[in-house]
């Protein structure tokens, strides 16, 4: 994987990019993660795809401009954006958590630049935070107070461990990954701009419109976005189809890899199931 940095509208975008392969699979991480989510699986995908996976705006490796719209429609339009200055057309987008929802957005906002839709324990449900929520999000210095007095308290490490463990009980350094760039200061400075700006998750009636052929995979013990809101998107997309992981968590990618890429090989690979 080659890395790089691309400028779309003011902000400089880290992605890293096989090069090689007829289908392009374009990968969106979830929230308060970035490309690194990708790490167990995107080997194995680089030898039937060229894959690319980039950092959204305020996370991992790529630094938002200083008017970047904390928006789920403004993360669709940024994908979009990214996709047409690599000069590609139909890709296949791979959406995980929130990536999962702002794939859905991008694929609402420009249907023709994409194929097909892979999203994994993709948000579907979230309203908008509440008006204390948004206030709070706005208190000056809140960023540096959430640094220094809360991100930085080891029960918090608990916490976030005892929720993305999942069904396989996963931990240490594997984890710890997840944990550590959720204390990022830039990460809790993104966090709060989404929680002071982004909207709802997409309407039923915008679902009922994606026509694109959608595989929807879940762990059944996902703790962060529940087996129902991706039984809420199989009702509610059209060419949708929903397949369940079982004692897993939110993390697939880290739990049950190889699981993942067969569910992968299947739906992109014509006659996969055949040849296995």
């Amino acid at each position: 994987m080659e890395k790089h940095f691309v400028y779309i509208d003011g902000t400089k975008i880290y992605y890293e990019d096989s090069l090689h392969g007829k289908d392009v699979l374009v990968c969106l991480h979830g929230f308060i993660s970035s490309s690194l989510c990708w790490y167990p699986i995107m080997k194995h995908m680089t030898k039937f795809f060229r894959v690319i996976a980039f950092d959204l705006p305020g996370f991992g490796q790529t630094v938002s401009s200083h008017d970047f719209e904390y928006t789920l429609t403004n993360y669709g339009l940024l994908t979009i954006s990214f996709i047409e200055k690599l000069g590609l057309n139909k890709v296949h987008l791979v959406g995980h958590s929130l990536g999962g929802q702002i794939a859905l957005q991008a694929a609402l906002k420009k249907p023709n630049l994409f194929h097909k839709l892979f999203l994994i324990g993709a948000s579907a449900q979230r309203k908008r935070p509440s008006k204390i929520a948004r206030l709070f999000c706005c208190i000056p210095f809140a960023d540096e107070a959430a640094f220094r007095f809360y991100f930085q308290d080891r029960m918090v490490d608990i916490a976030i461990s005892k929720v993305l463990a999942g069904g396989v009980g996963l931990e240490g350094e594997i984890l710890q990954p997840y944990i550590d760039t959720c204390k990022k200061r830039e990460v809790i400075q993104a966090v709060l701009k989404l929680g002071k700006e982004r909207e709802d998750d997409m309407k039923e009636s915008d679902l009922k419109t994606i026509c694109h052929d959608t595989y929807l995979l879940w762990g059944r013990e996902d703790q962060v976005v529940s087996l129902k809101e991706g039984e809420f998107l199989n009702q509610n997309l059209i060419n949708s189809t929903l397949a369940i992981i079982e004692h897993c968590g939110h993390l697939p990618m880290e739990e049950y890899p190889f699981t993942v890429l067969h569910h992968l090989y299947s739906f992109f690979i014509p006659n996969y199931r055949n040849q296995t």
